[in-house]
């Protein structure tokens, strides 16, 4: 017999679209609801909003929605009654959920002025569930990766050796995962190659300027933070949240010196065939 939900209450299932991942300074881009009531009838609601902020080309790339496909739409205000309406009642389920998309839907919230009361409703993360179902620890990631158990050895270094046989693995698995050790890093933490330093806190625009990718300035151009909020370069520079090459470009964009961009080198000419 197939397994299904049983629901003494609807639950709505969100999947929220957003400027970035800090629930404190992202905004929605794009929520869309799909509420089951316990008698199994499916309602859905899907608004696009303008958030108000530019949308960083790192997260269009995510979700695919820029700064023009929000031009004329209504802002969250607009909405943001009716969707607590919506939800009044509801159980919440949704994918990184507990962590980010309700932070961020109870944000919004605030900001416009609706209550909404999580307290009571059951808050059921899919990704929580994955990973119980898919323990993500290095036992799961040997067996996965190597095959097998743990070697049971009296070598000191068994332990960096299981972690190295666990990488090679990874690289077996999916042609997906560079093979150089900077693009690896760069690869695990969603890092794309506009990034200017190895954290993807600043990153190269289209048009090669450089941009703040995270906070409260996220997707502005570095030279016009300098002026409108050099404080904040400031406590990036003294800041041991960020890593040194972070610390050192806000460092210099308050001193004056802005990164530059290398231009790429032209292809390599097609060698001349031998007569």
């Amino acid at each position: 017999m197939e397994r299904t939900l049983e629901l003494s209450r609807p639950l709505a299932f969100l999947d929220i679209q957003s400027t970035g991942l800090d629930p404190d300074s992202a905004r929605i881009v794009k929520l869309s609801v799909l509420r089951i009531d316990p008698d199994g009838t499916e309602h859905v609601k899907s608004v696009t909003v303008n958030p108000g902020t530019p949308i960083p080309p790192g997260a269009t790339q995510v979700h695919g929605i820029s700064d023009l496909d929000v031009m004329d739409k209504p802002v969250f205000r607009a909405y943001a009654r009716a969707l607590a309406d919506h939800l009044e009642g509801c159980d919440l389920a949704g994918f990184g959920i507990e962590r980010f998309g309700l932070p961020l839907l109870l944000a919004e919230f605030e900001r416009n002025d609706v209550d909404f009361v999580v307290e009571g409703r059951a808050v059921i993360d899919a990704m929580t569930v994955f990973h119980r179902l898919e323990p993500r620890n290095l036992i799961s990631a040997y067996t996965r990766f190597v095959g097998g158990k743990l070697p049971d050895t009296n070598d000191e270094a068994q332990g960096a050796r299981n972690i190295y046989a666990i990488l090679l693995g990874e690289l077996q698995s999916s042609s997906q995962v560079p093979t150089e050790p900077n693009e690896i890093a760069a690869w695990a933490k969603g890092i794309g190659e506009s990034a200017i330093d190895p954290d993807g806190k600043f990153i190269w625009s289209d048009e090669g300027e450089a941009l703040v990718n995270f906070g409260r300035h996220r997707g502005e151009r570095l030279a016009e933070v300098v002026t409108s909020d050099p404080n904040y370069l400031y406590w990036m520079a003294g800041s041991d949240s960020f890593g040194p090459e972070v610390r050192k470009i806000a460092e210099g964009a308050g001193n004056g010196y802005l990164p530059e961009r290398e231009p790429k080198p032209d292809p390599e000419p097609d060698s001349e065939p031998e007569n």
